[in-house]
């Protein structure tokens, strides 16, 4: 389903800032690795980062089954999920007006425990969203790893994209009075890896690695 097609998902403020597209929705969450998971414990609110991986229109998350937070998901499965992604700092001639260049999503949802016979590519799908490839040239996972690990799903059916890309707008009477003014962009980059010990270090840097590199 396309994103703001609920009453909780359609932006009313600066509307003009909302995305109906799935293809942003999935573009933002397939370019970053951390989400923030809101639920309600028993002592109230609670918020957890956690990294994540996508296959299709389900978002997999993965914890140890002694995690607390799997517990909680199990006593009450309601999450609010949310993702921000700052690419630039909006300097105004005031503060007031400064701002910033921003991608975002907000999923709200279920959190569903999946069966152990869906383990395995929802693991793959995670091990991938940090690496592309790198499941492909590693070790396999053992049947003790993946029995020690409970995975949920979300479905991406209720969502909310908002995307800030407005240029500086500074009122007329703000111009002209020897203030700056402008957009300071933000990158994220991958640095030159570094070999875990020895052994690595007489082994060839993987094509998933080089490829991360190359591509910042």
């Amino acid at each position: 389903m396309q994103p703001g097609n609920t009453e909780r998902t359609k932006l009313k403020r600066l509307a003009y800032k909302a995305s109906e597209s799935q293809s942003d929705l999935y573009s933002i969450l397939d370019d970053n690795y951390v989400v923030h998971v809101g639920l309600v414990s028993e002592q109230g609110p609670l918020v957890i980062p956690m990294a994540y991986g996508r296959v299709g229109n389900t978002l997999y998350l993965h914890g140890s089954t002694g995690s607390r937070l799997m517990r909680l998901l199990a006593q009450n499965p309601a999450v609010c999920i949310s993702l921000t992604e700052l690419t630039a700092l909006k300097i105004s001639r005031s503060t007031f007006n400064s701002g910033m260049h921003y991608r975002s999503v907000m999923i709200f949802g279920n959190a569903r425990l999946i069966a152990d016979e869906e383990k395995a590519v929802a693991l793959d799908a995670l091990s991938d969203a940090l690496v592309p490839g790198r499941v492909a040239e590693s070790r396999p996972m053992t049947k003790k790893e993946i029995a020690a690990t409970i995975i949920v799903a979300v479905e991406l059916d209720e969502t909310s994209v908002k995307i800030g890309v407005n240029e500086v707008d500074d009122p007329e009477e703000d111009m002209n009075l020897g203030y700056w003014a402008g957009i300071v962009p933000l990158q994220t980059r991958f640095g030159q890896p570094i070999p875990a010990d020895e052994e690595s270090r007489g082994l060839p840097v993987p094509p998933s690695i080089q490829r991360l590199i190359d591509k910042s």
